[in-house]
């Protein structure tokens, strides 16, 4: 179904007064064709949504919206988000699925769909099944399923792995071991994260060396696509940063495989993707970083060859391209916007 020229879409966000929230409703802010008109904070309940926000603080005219509980969803709705806390989705799913024909899903319930998985990393997703269906898409790979209820968006560490990994993947120019490590600013802990400034500021340490939830949900997605399983060794490191990822892929080439071919990989494959950029390794004074992609919904990738070695990186900003920019373009392809709409200026106005 196209919507491109059709009424404002109303929305609804569910668990909004964290911080994957608070950028949903930013960027919706700004969006031509979508509304939201309810957004729910169990703790926050009553308050009105721009005095609660620092994104809103210089707004001239604050809307009239306030946060209210996720009992009171009441739709219908066009569509909803949610980003719940993990484990908290799977609970509402059933009153959630009957307000509205789309559910865009940033939580992690429901990316990966192996019992044993589930049971390891999200185990209320075993207890509730979703009314019409899941679906887990990537925006620049998957295609689009109309018939799903529910669309899971990747994790924002597994996003930037898969991004860059999927290339050398897809073009199975790489032998199937591969190391990835992937450094995260302190926002991607949420609000209610334990772990103080002390811990964090001016220092750098692992967080999840083995056993991370993303590293399953990365082979699901590059089987689910590609048909190809990797042997993935993944580890998570805290950055002295608010936002931000930075992913290190590091993988050996088949046989034969030249750095020739690792750019053309790379090229064609995203040459025609709007929010990833590509560094050629000799077409520029830098490659990926983080301070480029914060406050945006870019991604950035490089890969660098040294004989049969290639080292792959990708940035992205974890809130908007690894959360809630990803969440705006999903809605945008499945209801034939332009891509791009509602974050043109995404960088304006980033808390944190």
């Amino acid at each position: 179904m196209s919507t491109a020229e059709s009424k404002t879409l109303r929305a609804a966000i569910l668990g909004g007064s964290g911080f994957t929230g608070a950028e949903l409703y930013r960027l919706l802010g700004r969006h031509p064709q979508i509304r939201v008109e309810f957004i729910s904070s169990e703790s926050k309940a009553g308050l009105p949504v721009d005095r609660y926000f620092v994104s809103s603080l210089h707004k001239k005219t604050p809307g009239s919206l306030k946060f209210r509980k996720l009992e009171e969803l009441e739709g219908p709705y066009d569509l909803i988000f949610s980003c719940l806390p993990t484990g908290s989705l799977p609970r509402y799913i059933e009153r959630a699925a009957a307000q509205t024909d789309k559910i865009f899903n940033i939580s992690g319930d429901y990316r990966i769909t192996d019992p044993g998985l589930l049971q390891a990393h999200y185990p209320e997703s075993l207890k509730y099944e979703v009314p019409g269906g899941a679906h887990y898409y990537i925006p620049e790979f998957s295609e689009i399923n109309r018939d799903a209820k529910l669309v899971n968006l990747p994790g924002c560490m597994a996003v930037a792995s898969i991004y860059s990994l999927y290339p050398l993947a897809a073009h199975d120019l790489i032998e199937p071991r591969v190391i990835t490590d992937a450094k995260t600013g302190s926002s991607g802990a949420g609000k209610a994260s334990s772990e103080t400034h002390a811990e964090r500021a001016h220092n750098f340490r692992p967080h999840k060396i083995h056993g991370h939830r993303h590293k399953p949900e990365i082979e699901h997605a590059l089987k689910g696509h590609l048909g190809r399983e990797i042997e993935l060794q993944f580890s998570t490191f805290s950055l002295d940063l608010p936002r931000g990822i930075l992913v290190t892929s590091y993988t050996q080439l088949k046989e034969g495989v030249t750095e020739v071919d690792v750019r053309k990989a790379f090229y064609s494959t995203y040459a025609s993707k709007p929010f990833i950029h590509y560094f050629n390794s000799k077409n520029g004074p830098h490659g990926p970083m983080i301070k480029t992609v914060t406050g945006t919904n870019m991604a950035e990738v490089g890969a660098y060859v040294d004989g049969r070695s290639c080292v792959s990186i990708a940035s992205i900003d974890n809130l908007i391209k690894g959360a809630a920019g990803q969440a705006v373009q999903a809605a945008n392809l499945y209801y034939g916007f332009p891509e791009e709409a509602g974050l043109q200026y995404a960088a304006e106005g980033a808390w944190p």
